[in-house]
């Protein structure tokens, strides 16, 4: 084969400089059109046959730079095989042509990044949810940045510029910025940690410090929160890192995060029953539609003020923003029927008490006695039977502390048990106080 292209190597040698720069530029320029027609066109119809499209885009960014490298390669050897390796022209030449090819293996890797970068970050995001995506913008410019900076200091190092004061320049530059940009930059590192855990998301009931509002936008440097009195409060993210952030929307259990504790105290006169009162303010629960029934809500009798009896209570409302509504009726609802019941709430008054009743009077105390011994039995047998269940409860939190003690275990059996015993402790804390 290269017997048969000595002859020609002979023609060429024949001619002067710069009709071999011509014939070398004409090669160049042929040889780049035969690799497009002969190699790159029959590997991009495979390519485009394919059904993923990353590789299409690819093929795509790759034609421009393929085909000037090529043509660029052949004139590099050309100038050097034709001209004095030391002449100005050789060298002007040669040099041009890597810088082209450097520009454009430089455009090619950011045009790369661009494409194929965000899509990266989203997949990320749906395998590991760290929400890496919301900063797509920035880690693409972060990383033309990065190759645009590289690919200047390569040009520069192959003109021989003496890069080193260049680089000392930018050291202090960069210590100037960084003294300059330190919140931000404090910030940027701090909106990172808070990706990668997010303690909440957008939409989310939050307090931070006295700031009660719902998660608009989370950026790089803040958080914004809209308050329920229409006011957009900007909160940087180092100070939420800082202090203490409650999250409203991820309080309850994986399978119902958006799950809020309802605690209410009600007080009664000394003369009403315990258990007559136990009575109503159940039923009221049960027939709210806000109020779940799993957890089951709990009424206990929780003290004896000098005027009252006071009751509490525990019931949890399926999603914490009908938590202010389900109060709302259900306090509506207990002054309804304590005035049905005849149950006497107690507040500053004189009464005054005949010694004769009106026979009315006297046939609604005999329903309400009637009313009082049914919900003495009820009562008396819903203790029996959160009692037994309290047992089961508290059988079942020993045997799963007895298989966390073994160490064989297995991480998720522990993670699972942790949370079947948390569960647990907390169907037995009848009333956990605010």
């Amino acid at each position: 084969m290269w017997s048969a292209l000595e002859p020609v190597a002979e023609v060429l040698k024949a001619l002067d400089t710069w009709q071999q720069l011509i014939a070398g530029i004409l090669l160049s320029a042929l040889l780049a059109l035969s690799v497009r027609y002969t190699i790159w066109t029959p590997a991009k119809m495979f390519v485009g046959k394919t059904e993923v499209e990353w590789d299409d885009e690819l093929m795509k960014l790759l034609t421009p730079v393929l085909n000037y490298a090529v043509f660029l390669t052949g004139v590099y050897f050309t100038i050097v095989w034709s001209m004095d390796e030391n002449s100005v022209i050789a060298t002007t030449f040669a040099t041009l042509a890597v810088l082209v090819i450097m520009l454009l293996s430089g455009r090619f890797l950011s045009k790369s990044v661009s494409a194929f970068l965000p899509a990266t970050l989203e997949t990320i995001d749906e395998r590991t949810e760290l929400g890496i995506s919301e900063a797509s913008t920035v880690i693409v410019g972060f990383c033309k940045v990065i190759i645009w900076g590289s690919a200047i200091l390569l040009i520069l190092a192959n003109l021989n510029v003496d890069i080193t004061a260049a680089l000392a320049s930018l050291t202090i530059f960069s210590l100037v910025i960084g003294m300059a940009v330190q919140e931000s930059a404090s910030n940027f590192l701090t909106s990172v940690q808070l990706m990668v855990d997010k303690p909440y998301e957008i939409g989310d009931k939050i307090q931070v410090d006295t700031v009660i509002g719902t998660v608009a936008e989370i950026g790089f440097l803040s958080t914004k929160i809209r308050t329920f009195s229409e006011t957009m409060v900007i909160i940087p993210n180092k100070t939420i890192a800082n202090t203490i952030v409650t999250n409203y929307a991820k309080g309850g259990p994986s399978n119902s995060p958006r799950r809020v504790n309802l605690k209410l105290d009600i007080t009664v006169d000394y003369g009403e029953n315990p258990s007559h009162v136990k009575s109503v303010l159940r039923e009221i629960l049960d027939q709210n539609e806000h109020i779940l029934s799993e957890p089951a809500p709990v009424i206990l009798f929780t003290h004896m003020l000098d005027s009252a009896l006071s009751f509490r209570i525990n019931s949890w409302v399926d999603d914490y923003s009908d938590e202010w509504l389900a109060r709302d009726q259900i306090l509506s609802k207990i002054l309804k029927r304590f005035d049905e019941e005849n149950i006497s709430i107690p507040y500053p008054h004189m009464q005054i008490k005949y010694d004769q009743e009106e026979n009315a009077e006297s046939r609604e105390e005999g329903a309400k006695k009637r009313r009082v011994a049914k919900a003495k039995v009820e009562e008396k047998a819903r203790a029996v039977e959160l009692e037994a269940e309290r047992n089961v409860y508290r059988n079942r939190a020993e045997q799963v502390r007895v298989e966390l003690e073994n160490e064989e275990l297995e991480d998720e059996a522990k993670i699972e048990l942790n949370v079947e015993l948390m569960n647990l402790e907390e169907k037995l804390n009848l009333s956990s106080e605010n």
